[in-house]
């Protein structure tokens, strides 16, 4: 079973992942470069790509959050395995690390230079915060236990 407060570290950080993707079909839609809150991008920047890459860069974007959706809620599905339970340790302290990268570069850059993207670096940190506390939580939960008929089958 999973605690209450397990599952809803889960909840929230798929929800706040979902914020992200919602903020690149946006931007994939207007075909435009950066994320809400992010730093400004300048008008050269577009010259580096050509007719419609500008959104399939964005629509890319938005399947990666896609997949930290699934990643995240997938550690609510009880693994037994140790090799799948590595797995998605791994790719939930991944996803983790990206996150925090973003929240480091973001406020860091903002901190430092004038080209923006303290709201989006705030974002990337509770994000952070968020798959950590998801993490944690997958590493708190024991596997099940192999039932006796399971035991058997092998």
């Amino acid at each position: 079973m999973i605690p209450w407060t397990g599952r809803w570290t889960v909840w929230a950080a798929a929800f706040w992942t979902l914020l992200y993707v919602a903020s690149k079909v946006h931007f994939a839609l207007a075909e435009r470069l950066g994320v809400t809150g992010g730093p400004h991008v300048p008008p050269q920047t577009y010259l580096e790509y050509g007719p419609g890459e500008v959104a399939w860069a964005q629509w890319a974007n938005a399947a990666s959050g896609l997949f930290v959706v699934a990643v995240v809620l997938a550690s609510l599905v009880p693994l037994r395995r140790p090799l799948a339970r590595r797995a998605m340790a791994a790719l939930l302290w991944l996803c983790t690390a990206m996150s925090g990268a973003g929240a480091i570069g973001m406020t860091g850059g903002a901190l430092l230079t004038d080209r923006g993207g303290a709201l989006f670096g705030g974002f990337c940190a509770v994000w952070a915060v968020l798959l950590c506390l998801a993490a944690l939580s997958f590493h708190r939960r024991r596997p099940a236990a192999l039932s006796p008929a399971s035991k058997h089958a092998r």
